[in-house]
């Protein structure tokens, strides 16, 4: 908009005019008092999108302005319905003074909501990721990087080849995928964002990363060789940055995967084994909803991760199995998932941390997860798994942050800091002395007025308050030549004259401000002063592999009911796969095991199973349960069969029934 037009406009709708148009394509939602006001055509989109009321806002330029908006206390429920439908959202705050500004407050975007980079509890799934993805290609070759923000988890990984691509953006289902506006035809079906293609300039990208992660390249992650994935992984560093208008000092390292690590599985087998998701979209009747029995929204993540990432590495899996052995012997897994109830999610709370978003609940969580560790240790020591036992080596007490924690946070501390009860007592003097007087001001006053009356010897001497005055001394008008001399005359009234001191005057300004000063030190300087400190204490308590052992899903296998109660496979180094009495019934409602169970023997000599049968005759149920124990097999799981015994497999190709594609040679098929 030219600056004739802008002139045209009052001088509240220049400010919002100019924001707007630097976020042209992004809902604005402007800070106005209680409210976060949209306008225009951003509140005609958000009546619709959110059902709520457009209403009108005066006029300007000589037109009634559409406006709609939301409470700022309930501002995460409505930034949740957004991000879901895909939308993103700049958040501008008012950040002058109004006393001291002339025409409107001044106001800036302090941050943009966009599905990948949500880091907040009520805007995230707390027992599934959240990811955001960036891709880069160079014909048939590709580099894919993804983020978990409220985790601090990035990722890259180096490929080629179309189905590949489309089996690892389907594997991470990103909330959204960034891709070089020159590129946009050749973007995998997702959420797809656009971004200039200097985002992903390999020179820029590395500079970017190491800057990022404190190192002078990239060789000790492993990345140096993977130009493509160093540039998806520069414009998505660059997109958070972007969108967050603040440093992500939780984001400190890389780790890089390769496909070959991991069972290949293409799109349309993940899709139709319904790992985590099933045909009709939800959660339910699905291999996650019946091995995740983790108590910790931090293992449920992981188990997420493991079902959809199975390993080839058979000494990784070797040590898992033992593990699952040693949490079975005598039911050891139930202390542990004891101990395990008191864990919060400390990867979220220790980014929003990171990103000075941690609320005064987060912290108080974040104190009590660490004031459960030693028993949490206790419990790991006593169990005879190297895995387990490594976990117990790695993980620290982190003494330090509890006792700042302790010290410095109430007990049970409000939820929002503008509630104030945030700080505990007796950790800043001065703000214990402004609750004091917020809260005791009639003792202040009887023992003021004690005084006063000791210092003038006048005993009729009160002091009072009323709302046009503020506080007072008053005395009868026979005792007003008898008060002392740094009385100031305030008032005359019928039968008394009305005083006031320094000391009640600068008394009075206390009262009337302390609870906004309590605010304002809580949230402005004390609250702050501790966020920073546990920054500074973020490196340990992120420390990976073992960042927590309420990551690992270990101790929830052995606690799925009996319908999982199997037995370890064990590892050939010819080719084979043979069940005894194995079997997974699948249906719309449940997974289950299945009650008649079935055998599969496949070796060197028999390499093909061509399995006939009417429609509905179980058909795909067998080659399905075949593919899902081969899974279970390479995440380290029991497996549902008395015995099973498999070879070396590098992938996993099948499709269910109506998944069928005859003419295009895709049928079902494991192998």
């Amino acid at each position: 908009m030219n600056d004739v037009a802008l002139s045209q406009h009052t001088p509240m709708m220049q400010q919002y005019l100019r924001i707007k148009a630097q976020h042209p394509d992004t809902l604005l939602f402007y800070r106005m008092g209680d409210f976060y006001e949209l306008f225009f055509e951003d509140a005609r989109r958000a009546a619709g999108l959110l059902d709520i009321t457009l209403t009108a806002r005066g006029q300007s330029a000589g037109a009634p302005i559409p406006m709609a908006g939301v409470p700022v206390h309930s501002v995460d429920g409505y930034l949740a319905k957004l991000v879901r439908k895909g939308e993103c959202v700049a958040v501008c705050e008012q950040i002058g003074d109004p006393a001291k500004s002339k025409g409107p407050v001044e106001r800036q975007v302090i941050r943009i909501v966009t599905p990948g980079t949500v880091t907040e509890d009520a805007l995230l799934d707390a027992r599934r990721d959240t990811l955001l993805a960036a891709v880069a290609r160079d014909g048939a070759r590709f580099g894919l990087a993804w983020l978990d923000l409220a985790a601090g988890r990035f990722t890259v990984l180096q490929s080629e080849g179309d189905v590949a691509l489309a089996a690892e953006v389907e594997r991470l289902k990103p909330a959204e995928l960034l891709i070089s506006e020159d590129q946009k035809e050749q973007a995998p079906s997702s959420t797809v964002r656009t971004r200039p293609p200097w985002y992903f300039e390999l020179s820029s990208a590395s500079r970017l990363l190491t800057d990022q992660l404190g190192t002078l390249d990239l060789k000790g992650f492993g990345a140096d060789e993977l130009p493509l994935a160093i540039c998806a992984a520069g414009a998505l560093l660059q997109y958070v940055r972007d969108t967050q208008k603040s440093a992500v000092p939780h984001i400190r390292s890389l780790t890089v995967e390769e496909r070959t690590d991991a069972l290949t599985l293409d799109a349309t087998t993940r899709r139709n084994l319904e790992l985590d998701v099933s045909s009709s979209g939800n959660t339910e009747a699905t291999l996650l909803s019946l091995l995740d029995r983790c108590v910790t929204s931090m293992g449920s993540r992981q188990m997420q991760r493991w079902l959809n990432r199975p390993l080839t590495d058979q000494t990784v899996l070797r040590t898992r199995y033992h593990a699952l052995s040693a949490l079975g012997d005598r039911r050891r897994f139930e202390g542990l998932r004891e101990q395990l109830r008191g864990i919060g999610d400390v990867e979220r709370i220790l980014s929003r941390v990171a990103l000075r978003s941690a609320r005064p609940r987060d912290l108080a969580q974040l104190r009590t997860s660490l004031g459960a560790v030693p028993n949490l240790r206790t419990a790991l020591a006593g169990i005879d798994s190297p895995l387990l036992q490594d976990l117990h080596t790695r993980i620290g007490e982190h003494r330090d942050a509890v006792e700042l924690l302790t010290v410095a946070i109430a007990a049970e501390p409000s939820t929002l800091l503008r509630e104030g009860d945030v700080i505990a007592a007796g950790y800043d003097a001065d703000l214990d002395e402004l609750r004091r007087i917020s809260t005791h001001t009639d003792e202040f006053l009887l023992e003021l007025e004690q005084r006063e009356r000791e210092r003038s010897g006048i005993a009729g001497l009160k002091l009072s308050f009323n709302r046009v005055q503020g506080f007072f001394i008053e005395v009868s008008r026979r005792d007003a030549e008898r008060v002392p001399k740094d009385y100031v005359r305030r008032q005359t009234v019928k039968s008394a004259e009305r005083f006031i001191t320094s000391e009640l005057k600068s008394f009075e300004d206390k009262v009337l401000s302390a609870r906004a000063t309590v605010h304002w030190r809580a949230s402005a300087r004390i609250y702050e002063a501790v966020l920073t400190q546990l920054i500074g204490r973020l490196g340990p308590m992120q420390q990976p592999p073992a960042r927590w052992p309420s990551s690992t899903p270990l101790p929830a296998l052995p606690s799925v009911p009996a319908r999982l109660n199997g037995h370890n496979p064990s590892s050939s180094p010819s080719p084979c796969f043979v069940l005894k009495a194995a079997g997974i019934r699948w249906s719309s409602v449940s997974l289950t095991i299945l009650s008649c169970p079935n055998d599969l023997a496949l070796d060197a000599r028999r390499r093909m199973l061509i399995i006939t049968g009417p429609n509905m005759g179980g058909k795909s149920t067998y080659m399905r349960q075949a593919a899902l124990i081969a899974i279970l097999a390479h995440i380290g799981s029991f497996v549902p069969a008395d015995r099973a015994c498999i070879g070396p497999l590098d992938r996993i190709f099948t499709r269910i029934g109506a998944g069928d594609d005859l003419a295009g040679g895709r049928f079902d098929i494991y192998g």
